[in-house]
């Protein structure tokens, strides 16, 4: 008799023992799920924080504005953040008046952390409109994915000076 309790005896223990392991196994399993669900959660939104503050706040476009007759500029830098040298073609983009915009340089090559400063340069004339803009967007590709936009805008004309104080 007493090899019959000590067989249920170790039965019993060798029982409770595989489902203590189980058990532990489970917990073990879901709490890894559970990290491994935090862990892909906090990546993606670290990796898109970045991204939607850039959205959220969007850069202001460069304003060409001058008189009928005179040249509109303005200028924004570029930079090579990639690690090799890099030629590159100043693309602009737009309808209207804003397509005849001219970027000078056209092409610029910087090498790893080099700049350059980029005009674009437009002669308004009387085929703009008053109080209308004009947008358009300047890109280079190869160094960058977003766009610089821009805004072309007619100034009114000079009103003619006063001929005179007043006296008669």
């Amino acid at each position: 008799m007493e090899v019959e309790h000590l067989g249920e005896a170790l039965k019993g223990a060798v029982d409770l023992s595989v489902r203590y392991y189980a058990g532990l196994l489970k917990l073990s399993t879901d709490y890894l799920e559970s990290l491994g669900k935090l862990v892909t959660a906090a990546g993606t939104a670290s990796l898109q924080a970045p991204v939607a503050a850039a959205a959220s706040t969007p850069r202001p476009p460069l304003l060409l504005a001058a008189r009928s007759g005179e040249e509109a500029t303005a200028a924004f830098l570029i930079e090579n953040t990639l690690s090799g040298r890099v030629t590159a073609r100043v693309a602009v983009q737009g309808s209207g008046i804003a397509a005849q915009v001219a970027a000078q340089p056209e092409v610029v090559s910087l090498g790893p952390g080099e700049q350059c400063v980029i005009q674009a340069r437009l002669r308004i004339d009387s085929s703009a409109e008053l109080g209308r803009d004009y947008l358009g967007e300047l890109a280079v590709p190869e160094l960058a994915s977003r766009t610089i936009p821009f805004v072309v805008r007619r100034l009114p004309d000079e009103a003619p000076a006063a001929s005179g104080s007043g006296t008669g």
